[in-house]
């Protein structure tokens, strides 16, 4: 089977598949002006076939196998590699390039160029060293990128970049075996020279596709976002607080209703957008206040908001809504309104924010009966 193959027809396959991948992140781009991460990405593939072509012209020219033309291909290979990382630190907000991003490049460049000078002062190692340094290089500098595209960057690890992570590491069992066949551990050397190649033909249709997933899965997850948010206030809205429940629902932590006196007395005297401004204003300061506490702020109604603060007692709750109250008083005479609290905690044994949420509907309405612009529990 492998003797009907060759590198040379692999490497062309290699090319040509890098091309034209480099050609769809480019046209990606053209598209979407804004999304610079594709110019990395297609920047990666494009030079990966122009150093494929290089290796190819150089050989078959006779270049000398001690050339410092070959550790300056060998340093562009590991830039190949920073460039699918400077993508995703691109599509994740962050400066494309760090420092660090030159270990890579000089790996692989070292993996050529540390046996060329070894063998200068050291005429009698034996000519394997080159291709076992160069392999060695290559394999370092592929864990490097694979590792930080695995385990960043940007935080959250998506599919489609676990995919390009695992693509990136599966190379190195290709490398491993051409590095054993370099020193002289594998039987056929025609296998070890076909392996890596051979490698690339899968793992580089695979890399690729799953860099073009990621945008995707990102675009879906704002989506996702979007519908639990509410879009006048950003805070969560119903459907948001349902399918954050699960990890709200915590015995003892306290259920807070908010809800804005007088509220449509604000639409009709003052105008929507008054009541727009109360809203946002409100959110804000809840959201805040919130934060210190470990909590999450959401929209229920038109006027109402949900405070759940899963951690806090009894005595915090209270002290967030008297906290929040003191807020709002210190700007009663600018804002020209107040607000009524409710507060409720969460039993032994709920399964459901349901219940919970009654209470503190029960409480807030008590707060109301009473006057409104109070605390009730």
């Amino acid at each position: 089977m492998f003797q009907t193959l060759d590198l040379t027809t692999l490497l062309l396959c290699s090319m040509l598949s890098s091309t034209a991948f480099g050609l769809v992140f480019a046209g990606l781009w053209r598209a979407r002006r804004a999304d610079r991460y594709l110019l990395h990405w297609s920047a990666s593939s494009l030079l990966y076939a122009v150093v494929l072509i290089s290796f190819q012209l150089l050989r078959v020219e006779a270049v000398p196998a001690d050339s410092p033309l070959f550790s300056l291909l060998y340093g562009l290979f590991g830039l190949t590699n920073v460039l699918v990382v400077s993508g995703l630190r691109a599509l994740s907000g962050r400066r494309p390039f760090a420092g660090w991003m030159l270990a890579p490049i000089l790996t692989s460049a070292s993996g050529h160029a540390l046996p060329v000078i070894a063998l200068s002062f050291f005429p009698a190692m034996p000519a394997s060293v080159l291709p076992a340094g160069e392999t060695a290089g290559l394999a370092i500098a592929m864990a490097m990128t694979g590792c930080v595209v695995l385990f960043g960057p940007g935080g959250r690890s998506w599919t489609g970049q676990r995919i390009t992570a695992l693509a990136l590491l599966g190379y190195l069992p290709g490398y491993a075996i051409a590095f054993a066949g370099e020193i002289g551990f594998s039987p056929s050397v025609n296998l070890v020279a076909l392996i890596p190649m051979l490698s690339d033909q899968l793992l580089l249709g695979v890399l690729n596709l799953g860099l073009l997933a990621i945008p995707a899965e990102r675009a879906q997850a704002r989506l996702r976002e979007a519908a639990r948010r509410d879009p006048l206030t950003g805070t969560w809205n119903r459907a948001g607080l349902d399918a954050a429940a699960h990890g709200l629902l915590v015995r003892g932590g306290a259920v807070v209703a908010i809800d804005i006196d007088h509220f449509k007395l604000i639409n009709d005297r003052r105008g929507h957008a008054a009541g727009d401004d109360a809203l946002v204003t409100l959110a804000r300061l809840a959201v805040g206040l919130a934060e210190r506490f470990g909590g999450e702020i959401a929209r229920v109604g038109g006027d109402e908001f949900i405070a759940m603060l899963p951690h806090a007692s009894g005595e915090q709750a209270r002290a967030f809504a008297d906290q929040l109250q003191i807020v709002l008083h210190a700007q009663a005479s600018r804002l020209g309104w107040t607000i009524s609290i409710g507060i409720a905690t969460i039993a032994a044994g709920e399964t459901s924010l349901e219940a919970s949420l009654r209470r503190a509907d029960e409480s807030l309405y008590r707060a109301k009966a009473l006057g409104r612009n109070r605390v009730a529990a």
